[in-house]
């Protein structure tokens, strides 16, 4: 049997689960904001179904506080200059992640310290971390990647130890668990995503959560141009929170996001037991490795699934070629999701505030053997996912014609 890519038969020609998942209840929730005629964001205050979000989200989460923003990068941007960060300061980040983490510090007017990842998980180095650290370091993001996370035990010690703060960057981590406390919970403040792909979406939109009274109280007044909640305690140092800026969501997007939380647990199990299992599968494939979860990291799900490939055991075949046939057999995918942060700010904005090294080992090395697929292909069943382990296996096989 030839290769898609050569003429012949794809493994798969079912379609995928299709996303965004919605029914009635996210039309009959825009209905009622349009029927109130509240349409856009609180101002001193959240508005009414933003607020209901803000309590329920932050709780699902471990937090005693939630402010509803804009983006995932507006969450980080405030969660920054909600912990003092500004010109003169460091902040230490992954070399994998999506540039918006870079970028977020850099909007402070801070430096930004880029530092490897971890070979094993593709998360933050906690080594590294150790290594980077300045008095001139004010905050450390973790980010939760690929299904995976950074060891949240360590880096929490080494942010504690040091008076560091910790952001954690969950825009990919919805639901996840390490040991028995949400991400997001672990360190000062945790921020999340709501955008198309991620695992709870609005089309847009972000949350800060946290259980630090001062710290969401300063995240209120900065995405809302400034405004200081009543006339209380959080008055004092008006004159550092007032800005300019207007990073709220509307209450269409929150009435949406609400419908999307009830199905988050169920949507969690899905993708987790899909995920678990085609690892195993995909395993039995020389040449093929999953990336290792951390087994402290009981609850997780793919933004996106990625396993590394071996072109020796393909015959030489690049990764490129490699899913170029994956696609054409029918399985969505993609190589790594974006280069390394160190790659992506270098070649777009001045190094004068960037910190990196000569080189990124594990970061570098990624780019050529990293599969990915989207998180939506988890939302099926045990037979879908043996569908790609058979396509992997067909252009295995059939190495020769690519």
């Amino acid at each position: 049997m030839s290769l898609a890519l050569r003429g012949g038969k794809p493994t798969r020609t079912k379609p995928w689960p299709t996303w965004p998942i919605y029914n009635e209840r996210e039309i009959k929730a825009l209905e009622e904001v349009l029927r109130s005629r509240f349409w856009g964001g609180g101002v001193e205050d959240s508005g009414p179904k933003e607020k209901e979000f803000e309590e329920k989200f932050s709780k699902r989460h471990g937090c005693s506080y939630g402010v509803c923003v804009s983006s995932g990068t507006a969450a980080l941007y405030v969660a920054l200059l909600s912990v003092g960060v500004g010109p003169g300061d460091e902040v230490i980040a992954p070399a994998l992640t999506f540039w918006a983490t870079g970028s977020a510090v850099l909007m402070t007017g801070a430096t930004l310290v880029v530092v490897d990842v971890d070979p094993e998980t593709y998360c933050m180095d906690f080594r590294e971390v150790e290594k980077s650290i300045t008095n001139k370091t004010k905050a450390i993001i973790s980010v939760y990647n690929y299904g995976n996370a950074p060891d949240m035990d360590k880096i929490s010690e080494i942010s504690k130890e040091n008076n560091i703060a910790l952001i954690e960057d969950c825009a990919r981590a919805h639901g996840f668990m390490w040991r028995e406390k949400p991400a997001g919970s672990i360190g000062d403040l945790g921020c999340f995503s709501f955008q198309q792909g991620k695992f709870m979406t609005a089309g847009e939109g972000g949350i800060i959560i946290t259980n630090n009274e001062l710290y969401a109280e300063r995240c209120r007044s900065i995405r809302t141009c400034g405004r200081i909640k009543g006339d209380d305690i959080y008055k004092i140092g008006i004159d550092y929170w007032l800005n300019w800026w207007n990073f709220r969501i509307t209450q269409f997007q929150a009435a949406i996001l609400l419908a999307q939380l009830e199905r988050l647990e169920e949507q969690l199990k899905t993708r987790q037991a899909n995920c678990e299992y085609l690892s195993k599968r995909l395993e039995e494939i020389e040449g093929i490795q999953p990336l290792k979860v951390d087994s402290r990291l009981t609850r997780h799900q793919p933004w996106p699934y990625l396993f590394k490939y071996d072109p020796k055991s393909f015959g030489g075949v690049s990764v490129i070629r490699f899913v170029e046939a994956l696609n054409e057999e029918g399985i969505p995918s993609g190589g790594l999701d974006h280069p390394p942060l160190s790659m992506t700010l270098s070649a777009h904005l001045s190094s004068a505030r960037i910190v990196r090294k000569s080189k990124y080992p594990v970061a570098e090395r990624a780019i050529q053997e990293s599969v990915t697929l989207p998180q939506h292909l988890f939302l099926g069943t045990k037979e879908d996912m043996d569908t790609i382990v058979e396509a992997v296996e067909k252009i295995k096989k059939h190495s020769n014609e690519l």
